[in-house]
């Protein structure tokens, strides 16, 4: 159930890079796919291990996939040009960083059928809740609800990893719900995610919730903050909010009319994670 999960996947993935068209954000899917194929490898080799066994073989796989999620979910941080592929170099190194558990000496760690027990000790564990806080923390008042399904399955791997006391086959069922988790998270993100339009929403709304349910909290504050910045100097009667433009005037009940100096501004802020003619396209 679980292979089959992870391989249907790549539906709501082909849609999220189909949307993801003209942005920073592909080198992110990229990871999303990553995550799959790792994924689907886990299901595969665990069909010939036994859970009695802790499945290692299967362990190792799901955590590199793990860190895979991680990747992914930190490469949002910097997902604008020029840096992109800069960054993209560094998730890289990330992964193998995280390898370093796994290729440690076996001299401290018990045998379990001709593998290393693989656990997560201090400082990993302070490095892997700091990027599995942040990169679940970042969409958590956005649309994208699947965040909360990611943040589970990283818990859930987390548990696996530093319970080296527990009989075999609960860290083997560890693995397959972090599996689990993981994929669900695509089907979340196609089902569960609100459109970012809404009737009688103006253009700057429509480009700014599609904006930040994408990029997430981080990129979204800074940019209202920047676009906010500009609506004070030009004494606009309007500022950006998380839902999107209102009135200074909070008693005022007139509908906010954004002015073309508004949309430039905000299109120009946005000149690094999208190229222009994408937010012409969005609905």
């Amino acid at each position: 159930m679980v292979l089959a999960l992870l391989t249907t996947a790549f539906v709501p993935w082909a849609s999220a890079w189909r949307d993801a068209e003209g942005t920073a954000l592909r080198g992110a899917l990229v990871w999303g796919a990553i995550v799959l194929g790792l994924g689907i490898a886990a299901q595969v080799v665990a069909l010939t291990e036994p859970a009695a066994s802790g499945r290692p073989m299967s362990g190792r796989i799901t955590y590199v996939m793990t860190t895979a999620v991680l990747a992914g979910l930190t490469s949002v941080l910097n997902a604008r040009r020029p840096g992109d592929r800069v960054w993209a170099l560094l998730m890289a190194l990330l992964l193998v960083v995280f390898l370093i558990p796994w290729l440690e000496g076996s001299g401290r760690m018990r045998k379990a059928d001709g593998l290393a027990v693989l656990r997560l000790d201090s400082p990993w564990t302070i490095f892997y809740g700091f990027l599995a806080l942040a990169g679940t923390a970042n969409y958590l008042s956005t649309h994208f609800r699947a965040a909360v399904v990611l943040g589970l399955g990283l818990i859930v791997e987390y548990l696996g990893l530093r319970s080296t006391e527990w009989p075999p086959a609960w860290r083997a069922y560890c693995w397959t719900t972090a599996a689990w988790l993981f994929g669900a998270s695509f089907w979340t993100a196609r089902l569960g995610c609100k459109r970012s339009s809404e009737p009688g929403r103006n253009e700057i709304d429509r480009i700014w919730v599609w904006f930040r349910d994408r990029w997430g909290t981080v990129w979204a504050l800074r940019i209202a903050e920047q676009f906010n910045r500009s609506a004070a100097i030009g004494g606009w009667p309007y500022r950006l909010s998380w839902t999107g433009l209102v009135p200074v005037d909070p008693e005022s009940d007139a509908p906010v009319v954004a002015g073309d100096r508004a949309s430039a501004t905000l299109r120009g802020l946005l000149r690094r994670f999208v190229r222009p003619g994408r937010l012409d396209r969005v609905e």
